[in-house]
């Protein structure tokens, strides 16, 4: 007696099919809401370095924010950004040294910069990307 054909839906091909569309959606997802990182370096605590910029002395950070204020100075560039909410914004100093070659900072634009605090606790521009 020959065998009929299964003409009924092939449950296990349904549930590998939900299956790859839900990692689809996922990596979908996770890629859209990730934050890039412009450089290869933690985010700096701007509660920490304002509290005590000494003890960051040596170390690399990135860090983003608006350039509110920029002065030329014969040992280079002091700029200061902006960071936080609008309601309780943070202001950051960061010296750029003379033989720094990132271009010209425009005021109220935003950067993104990988900074390094100096023995004294100052940030010191190592790089620059604007966003």
């Amino acid at each position: 007696m020959p065998r009929r054909a299964s003409s009924g839906v092939n449950l296990q091909a349904i549930l590998i099919g939900i299956g790859i569309l839900a990692l689809l959606l996922g990596g979908g997802y996770f890629i859209l809401n990730s934050k890039s990182s412009a450089f290869d370096a933690p985010d700096l605590n701007i509660e920490e370095a304002l509290a005590n910029s000494r003890s960051l002395s040596g170390n690399r950070y990135q860090t983003t924010g608006k350039l509110i204020d920029r002065r030329i100075e014969p040992q280079g560039q002091l700029v200061v950004i902006q960071m936080g909410e609008q309601s309780n914004p943070k202001h950051l100093p960061i010296i750029i040294p003379p033989d720094f070659k990132g271009g010209n900072l425009n005021l109220q634009a935003e950067y993104t910069f990988l900074i390094e605090f100096n023995t004294k606790g100052v940030a010191v521009a190592m790089d620059v990307k604007q966003l």
